[in-house]
């Protein structure tokens, strides 16, 4: 007795589908479907800013297109203050925010923010302004 052959044509079927099952299960559980542009406005370079748990640098009044995979907004801007280092300078003491209006988490889009930054006595403070040339 001869095993039964499967037409080429099933084959390719089967084989089709489970491509895209793969390609589907791959986008909604691992693709980084945010892209963020950050444009640094001050006038220093910025060191081990932190988004979406990964650190990246951002040398003065240069951009950085970033991919993740979802970013906390709060009014259109990310959610709380940026936290970065500059290097000879020391943070500011920030004042917490209790307000949780407005919050939500993104999960796809494509977004630009300008970094901005205030500063006195040796110290800074970094925040988040939609993007303007």
């Amino acid at each position: 007795m001869t095993p039964y052959k499967k037409p080429k044509t099933v084959k390719i079927i089967l084989l089709t589908v489970t491509l895209c099952c793969s390609l589907l299960v791959y986008y909604f559980f691992f693709a980084e479907r945010i892209q963020i542009e950050v444009y640094n406005k001050t006038n220093f370079d910025i060191d081990s800013l932190e988004i979406d748990n990964d650190f990246y640098n951002i040398p003065k009044r240069k951009s950085l297109v970033i991919n993740c995979r979802r970013l906390t907004m709060q009014d259109g801007l990310p959610h709380r203050i940026p936290n970065g280092k500059i290097k000879s300078m020391r943070k500011a003491k920030e004042f917490p925010r209790f307000c949780g209006t407005g919050v939500e988490e993104i999960d796809s889009g494509k977004y630009k923010f300008d970094l901005q930054i205030l500063t006195g006595d040796g110290t800074y403070l970094l925040f988040w302004k939609e993007h303007s040339e």
